[in-house]
C-alpha cells in the first residue's frame, strides 16, 4: 500500500524573485534512524575539554538588555555543560568559568545545576542521554496547571528537583534569573518558567531542540509572559522539536536551516535597527502527526526489543504496533522508511557550533 504525506511550503522571495522551497523543517528521504546513528547523538560526555568554544562563556552576557548571540552563546554553553558528569560540571562552572553559589541536583534521574553570576542567577537543565529510549516511550499524557495544560512527565520531571531549587535561589530572590536547556532539559527550562513566574524574576529562557511542553491555553501564557525573552532554537530537521504531537511551541524561534542559513517566526525592529540580522521569516515548526509519531515509536521500540534492551516488554511494542498499524492501516512499520525527520540534527555540540558563529566566535 502506498501511503502519502502532504508537507508544507514555503515561499522565500530574495530580491524580488519568487524562489519554491521545501518547508524550513524537511522530512528528510532515507531510512529511519539505525541504533548507531541514535547512539551517536547520545554520546554526550566526552569530557568539557570536548565542548567546542568552552572557554566563551562570559557571566556579563546574562543581564543582557536585549537579544544578543553572545547571551545564546553561554547558554547554549551551559546547556551543554548539563550533559557532563558531576566532577568535570564542578570543576567547569567553579574553575573556568568562575561562577558562585554552585550546586549540582540529581533527584529521580532529573539533573541540573544552579549558579550564580554578580548580577544573575542561572538554572541549566540536562536532556536525556538516550535518545532513542526517550522517543521510544514518550507519550502525549498531559496535565493542566493555573497556567495552562502541560506535558504530564515534562512537568513531574521539574517538579522532583523543584523544592531543592527553590531552596538554592531564596537567598537570591529578586536577582534576574536565567533558565536554559537542550532537548527534554529545554523543556524542563520551560515548565521552570511557568512554574515561577511571579515568584522570580526571569529575564531570560533560551532551549536548544526541545519538545513542544504544552496545549493552546499554555502556548498563550507563555506568549503573554515571556514572549519576548524566551528564545527557541532548532537545528535544520532535527525531530524533537516536531513532538509530542498535539501540542504546541511558544516563544521565538530561531532556525538553523541545512544551509547554515537563520529563519525566525517574528520581526524585531529594534534588532534590526541595531543592525542585527535574524534572518527571513519562517513558519512555525511542523509537529509530526499522531500517525508519524505511532509509526516512529513502533520503529523504536522495536530495534530497542531486538538489542535485547530491558526497559522495553514484548507487550510495549506490540501495543505500538498495533497502534500504528491502527492509525495507518499499514501492516508493520516499514512505511516510516523514506520520510522521517533527522536525529542528527539533535546533537548539541552543533547548536553551539552554529551559535557560536552567529556570536562572530
Amino acid at each position: 500500500m502506498t501511503q502519502n504525506w502532504t508537507l508544507p511550503l514555503q515561499i522565500r522571495v530574495t530580491l524580488g524573485t519568487p524562489v519554491l522551497a521545501a518547508s524550513p523543517t524537511r522530512f528528510k528521504v532515507g531510512r529511519p534512524p539505525a541504533a548507531d546513528e541514535l547512539a551517536q547523538v547520545e554520546v554526550e560526555t566526552a569530557g568539557p575539554s570536548a565542548i567546542p568554544h568552552i572557554d566563551k562563556f562570559t557571566p556579563s552576557s546574562l543581564v543582557a538588555n536585549s537579544f544578543h548571540y553572545g547571551t545564546a552563546l553561554s547558554l547554549a554553553l551551559a546547556a551543554r555543560l548539563a550533559y557532563e558528569n558531576k566532577e568535570d560540571v564542578d570543576e567547569t562552572v567553579t574553575q573556568l568559568w568562575r561562577l558562585n553559589n554552585y550546586a549540582f541536583v540529581d533527584v529521580d534521574g532529573t539533573q541540573c545545576f544552579f549558579a550564580t553570576a554578580p548580577d544573575a542567577v542561572i538554572v541549566s537543565f540536562r536532556g536525556t542521554k538516550e535518545l532513542g529510549d526517550w522517543l521510544a516511550n514518550l507519550n502525549v499524557l498531559s496535565t493542566t496547571r493555573t497556567y495552562g495544560t502541560v506535558h504530564r512527565g515534562f512537568l513531574g520531571a521539574f517538579q522532583v528537583v523543584e523544592k531543592r531549587l527553590e531552596t538554592l535561589m531564596a537567598p537570591f530572590r529578586g536577582r534576574p534569573v536565567v533558565i536554559t536547556g537542550h532537548s527534554l532539559g529545554g523543556a524542563l527550562a520551560l515548565i521552570a518558567a511557568a512554574e515561577w513566574q511571579g515568584k522570580h524574576d526571569v529575564s531570560w529562557v533560551h532551549t536548544c531542540g526541545q519538545p513542544a511542553v504544552g496545549k493552546r491555553d499554555f502556548q498563550e501564557f507563555i506568549e503573554k509572559q515571556y514572549g519576548d525573552i524566551y528564545f527557541r532554537f532548532v537545528n535544520d530537521d532535527d525531530v524533537v522539536p516536531m513532538v509530542p504531537p498535539f501540542y504546541r511551541h511558544a516563544g521565538r524561534l530561531i532556525h538553523f536551516g541545512e544551509d547554515d542559513g537563520i529563519e525566525r517566526t517574528f520581526d524585531s525592529p529594534e534588532l534590526e535597527s541595531l543592525g542585527i540580522d535574524l534572518g527571513p521569516v519562517m513558519e512555525e515548526t511542523p509537529m509530526l502527526t499522531q500517525e508519524q509519531f505511532n509509526l516512529m515509536r513502533a520503529q523504536l521500540l522495536q530495534e530497542s526489543a531486538q538489542q535485547g534492551s530491558r526497559s522495553v516488554s514484548d507487550a510495549t511494542v506490540e501495543t505500538a504496533v498495533q497502534g500504528a498499524v491502527l492509525a495507518t492501516g499499514q501492516d508493520g512499520v516499514e512505511s516510516l522508511e523514506g520520510l522521517f525527520p533527522s536525529v542528527s540534527d539533535h546533537k548539541m555540540d552543533t547548536y553551539v557550533k552554529k551559535i557560536a558563529r552567529e556570536a562572530g566566535v
